[in-house]
């Protein structure tokens, strides 16, 4: 399998799981977050972070990642397309949580979850453009 093919494969099912995740109500979508903050309490708590931003930031961290990587090249306008569906893909997830009893859009979730895509995309469009001597190499544009 190509890497393209591989990295929209992820792009569709992180897609897929962040559809879902947002599909649960506010009782089930707390318990979720209870459950895993039982145990990133205490270290969480020493950051100040709260569990359930963090998760967003980080699942459109691996959607952004994906999206670009999806990309045959790796340049400046891939990252950007990459960012702008990262931001769209947001939106649409805080408007189909306005349909979720207990559950509603944020504005906030839409700019965390845009810098968690945007981070992803960012770091590994430097690390491909600037990186000399890269572990791994992917196509180039000519």
């Amino acid at each position: 399998m190509s890497r393209t093919r591989l990295f929209r494969f992820i792009s569709i099912a992180t897609m897929i799981l962040i559809f879902w995740f947002s599909h649960q109500n506010g009782e089930e979508s707390l318990k979720q977050s209870n459950f895993i903050l039982q145990y990133l309490k205490d270290f969480l708590e020493i950051f100040g972070l709260d569990v359930r931003k963090l998760a967003h930031f980080t699942i459109y961290l691996i959607l952004g990642s994906s999206y670009f990587l999806s990309f045959k090249v790796l340049d400046k306008k891939s990252a950007l397309i990459s960012i702008i569906l990262t931001f769209l893909y947001a939106c649409t997830d805080e408007f189909h949580q306005g349909f979720i009893p207990g559950r509603g859009p944020a504005i906030k979730d839409v700019l965390i979850d845009t810098l968690g895509g945007s981070l992803g995309i960012i770091s590994i469009f430097l690390f491909f453009n600037f990186n000399k001597n890269p572990i791994i190499k992917l196509n180039k544009k000519k």
